[in-house]
């Protein structure tokens, strides 16, 4: 099976390039090679600029074509744009990166469903809306196979600590300091913080249901 994933060295990216290598996946990456790889030597590297679009569908052109393309640097209607272009014909399925963003909040309901409305309450999940319309119309027309995923906030080795206000420590200098912990609204919202990499829980001394 060949896979190429755009980006593959980010934080969900270098979990998802790992399990592939594990399990045997012919990998390719697409990015700046300017990140660490964070994996085990395997996967083939090219190197390239995913939002020079002229260059980057003439070097998608250039690769032939995939079982899987997973997108991990989609964030704007242009990029999708350039993705359905480069891809259309040349993957059975595309696999975009979305975000929990698109849905409106506070929820109407717990557990979300894929029918909540999106309406997004930041520019990157008004973004992020605008690219999975721009893939359904395409998966819609026949131009590309399009599974949508949509992560909540991320966390696993190579990023910091998971903290409500962003990547930081800030949460253990208030606790130092003897200071109360902020939470949101009055503290009965939800937030849902995602482990990108499943072997972790292994590898942390922690079981999923099925180990």
């Amino acid at each position: 099976m060949k896979v190429l994933i755009i980006g593959g060295t980010g934080l969900i990216s270098s979990a998802i390039t790992r399990t592939c290598l594990e399990r045997g996946v012919d990998v390719t990456l697409y990015n700046r090679g300017q990140s660490p790889v964070r994996f085990n030597a395997g996967a083939t590297i090219l190197t390239g600029d995913r939002y020079n679009y002229p260059a980057f569908i003439q070097q998608i052109a250039s690769l032939g074509s995939f079982d899987c393309v997973i997108d991990m640097l989609t964030f704007t209607p242009d990029h999708a744009q350039s993705a359905v272009e480069a891809f259309q014909g040349r993957t059975g399925q595309y696999i975009f990166c979305s975000t929990v963003d698109v849905y409106s909040k506070p929820a109407s309901r717990y557990p979300l469903r894929e029918i909540e409305p999106r309406k997004g309450n930041n520019e990157y999940g008004r973004n992020k809306i605008l690219c999975e319309d721009i893939f359904a119309a395409a998966h819609q027309q026949g131009k590309l196979s399009v599974t949508t995923i949509r992560p909540a906030m991320s966390y696993g080795e190579g990023k910091g600590i998971v903290d409500f206000s962003g990547w930081s420590t800030r949460i253990f200098d208030r606790l130092l300091k003897g200071k109360p912990i902020l939470v949101h609204g009055d503290g009965s919202a939800l937030w849902v913080a995602c482990l990108a990499d499943l072997s972790g829980h292994r590898r942390y001394g922690y079981r999923d249901r099925a180990g």
